[in-house]
């Protein structure tokens, strides 16, 4: 759960993302119109944005990520949602429509799961295998459900994100283990503190309890 999305979005971005706030905002969209019914949504893409291998990302890219969850043997998690697409084409390099069968009013929204990052297009298909993507930072070792070390992509095109050269992500499925890790020094940041108890957490010392809208 939480290790698998805060180690996507480490190394991925997604066309839209949903800020603190719950608002949606443009990510590797740069801006999106849907037509009237919200059956065609047309995404302008941004511009000069690299991925963690030099490649610059293009419609090509955001097509084939979108197809990898389509399909009959698709088993993504995101196949209801892909599922409503009828077709996807690109009108340029940086222009990407999207027809629905029916009219969709928050298909924006559903751009911005975890499942649904930009990858490099590889053929007909995505190369996931390298987890490589437009992220603030590129792998360096992954064992999985385990850890994940990553180092800052120097190229990264967001100005206000990825503060730190390098990062490890540790998987902790116990809460109170978290918490632990955290009071030790064996970690700086946690997330998913149960609600019971925040209020202890909140009141130690040397501890910045951040609630966000989810």
């Amino acid at each position: 759960g939480g290790f698998m999305q805060a180690f996507s979005f480490a190394r991925y971005n997604c066309l839209t993302e949903i800020a603190a706030d719950g608002t949606l905002v443009a990510e590797l969209a740069e801006s999106w119109e849907p037509s009237a019914d919200a059956k065609q949504w047309v995404f302008n893409l941004r511009k000069s944005v690299e991925f963690q291998n030099g490649k610059t990302m293009d419609a090509d890219d955001v097509i084939a990520s979108i197809n990898h969850h389509r399909g009959p043997d698709s088993k993504s998690a995101m196949k209801p949602v892909v599922d409503q697409i009828v077709e996807i084409r690109k009108d340029g390099p940086n222009r990407v429509i999207l027809t629905l069968e029916n009219g969709n009013a928050d298909f924006a929204y559903t751009l911005s799961d975890y499942h649904m990052v930009i990858a490099p297009a590889e053929g007909e298909s995505i190369d996931w295998k390298s987890g490589i993507g437009t992220g603030g930072y590129k792998v360096d070792n992954f064992a999985p459900g385990i850890r994940a070390s990553l180092s800052r992509h120097p190229n990264y095109w967001k100005d206000n994100a990825a503060y730190f050269d390098k990062v490890e992500i540790l998987a902790i499925a116990d809460a109170n283990a978290r918490i632990s890790a955290l009071l030790g020094g064996q970690v700086d940041v946690i997330d998913r503190i149960p609600f019971a108890t925040a209020s202890r957490v909140k009141g130690l010392p040397n501890v910045n309890l951040v609630e966000v809208t989810g």
